[in-house]
């Protein structure tokens, strides 16, 4: 049964560059009648955990250097922030200004389709940076919302003032640079999958891109990430897990 979203029209434009056009629009994700951004809940002191996480997510995942960027130049540009679960960071409609760090938690890109439906076009996890690039760098409106899945931990920091700083710090600049080449890979990956891969070899890949994901998230959000109906994906899963199967 398909959940329908009551809401205005609103002015669209891109998140992060997505691949609309490739995507089947599918239902089941409710806890959205009415959205509404959540209010700030800053933590007093920055977490040195959250911070760590950040410096070492930017060498391992992002593959930057972290010599100029101390644990002083994260706090000044970082504020630490908890979110409960089915919160949202941004709205469609909104010009983005942030970027965030999750440091615990699980995220989420979605829009809604002309059926007032739902349908997800990321997922972000624990060590990732999401940065609406388009909005950010246009400061045009995004059609896009930005929602926790479940209860979060995140840094967030204002772009304009972190791109700004990267004019004196060659580590910063760097480290940008990475972000987002790897937002667009992300995105570029995503659009590649949807186009050219059958819903089993696009439930594959997330299996093998994403298990953690995998474990955690209900079917159907996966399911609208897939393009898939819940009742489809939950079909082919049993039809792999038969054929891996040993016969005796």
């Amino acid at each position: 049964m398909q959940s329908k979203v009551s809401h205005k029209r609103r002015n669209t434009v891109l998140f992060i560059p997505p691949a609309i056009g490739g995507l089947t629009s599918h239902s089941g994700l409710g806890y959205h009648s009415s959205v509404a951004l959540t209010e700030p809940s800053y933590v007093s002191d920055h977490n040195s955990h959250a911070i760590t996480a950040l410096l070492d997510a930017l060498q391992q995942h992002y593959h930057c250097s972290v010599d100029g960027l101390s644990s002083a130049f994260i706090e000044h540009h970082f504020r630490q922030r908890e979110l409960p679960a089915k919160a949202h960071l941004i709205e469609a409609g909104q010009v983005a200004e942030d970027v965030y760090f999750i440091h615990r938690g699980v995220l989420r890109v979605y829009y809604i389709d002309q059926q007032g439906n739902e349908v997800n076009q990321q997922f972000y996890q624990a060590g990732e940076v999401i940065a609406p690039v388009l909005s950010l760098t246009t400061q045009e409106a995004s059609p896009f919302y930005l929602q926790a899945l479940s209860e979060a931990d995140i840094l967030v920091a204002h772009y304009p003032s972190l791109h700004r700083s990267g004019r004196n710090n060659i580590d910063w600049l760097a480290a940008e640079n990475a972000i987002l080449k790897s937002v667009y890979l992300k995105t570029a990956r995503r659009e590649a999958q949807m186009l050219l891969g059958s819903a089993e070899q696009r439930y594959r890949w997330f299996l093998k891109d994403s298990p953690e994901l995998a474990k955690q998230l209900p079917l159907y959000q996966i399911a609208s990430y897939l393009g898939v109906t819940p009742v489809s994906l939950s079909r082919l899963r049993k039809q792999i897990k038969a054929a891996s199967t040993p016969r005796p």
